[in-house]
């Protein structure tokens, strides 16, 4: 099946279960022994040719058909509500994260895709926070997941109060439209 879909490359399935898929950085490390080093760096080197065998394969012989739509539609909605987003971050972010933002640019990639993943797709706040932070603890500083925990949790309480007040504004909408629906049926009713 998959091999029609990516003719000509040869992927070792076998390497996706050897693959961490949750690997986090860790404290550093420290060996006693020469022996100890020789044996960490070659389980190093196994784990890096495996990550490199999986990262680099066509994404579809790798991920399912619902991941890679998931991903699609995250993209998208990533790159509809970019400019909205970008005027939220400023106030959500801080300052020493904006005076830099060329050395933040992963903080604020994991901000868009979780804020567009919240109002687009309409997932969980509290599942999108969760994944987050797990991003921001395997591929930024110490201090991010706090950060970026704190303004996600800003942007969820400022997005539900326009979400009720939208949806107030949506009911007083259709309650007008009842009323309007009522009021032709009795003129229909009144002039037949």
């Amino acid at each position: 099946m998959n091999a029609r879909r990516e003719p000509g490359y040869e992927f070792d399935k076998t390497s996706l279960m050897e693959y961490n898929h949750m690997s986090f950085g860790g404290p550093p490390v420290t060996t006693e022994t020469i022996e100890e080093a020789d044996e960490l760096l070659r389980s190093d080197e196994k784990e890096s040719a495996v990550e490199a065998e999986v990262l680099s394969a066509p994404p579809k012989l790798v991920y399912s058909r619902l991941l890679l739509r998931f991903t699609r539609k995250l993209l998208l909605a990533v790159v509809d509500k970019w400019d909205s987003h970008v005027l939220t971050i400023d106030k959500v972010a801080p300052p020493k994260w904006k005076n830099k933002p060329a050395g933040r640019i992963l903080e604020f990639c994991i901000l868009h895709l979780a804020m567009s993943e919240i109002v687009v797709l309409g997932t969980r706040h509290q599942i999108v926070i969760n994944e987050a932070i797990d991003l921001a603890k395997r591929f930024c500083d110490g201090a991010a997941p706090r950060i970026i925990n704190g303004c996600l949790r800003t942007f969820v309480k400022d997005f539900s109060g326009s979400s009720v007040a939208q949806a107030s504004d949506a009911n007083q909408k259709f309650d007008m439209v009842l009323g309007i629906l009522a009021v032709a049926q009795h003129f229909k009713q009144t002039f037949r």
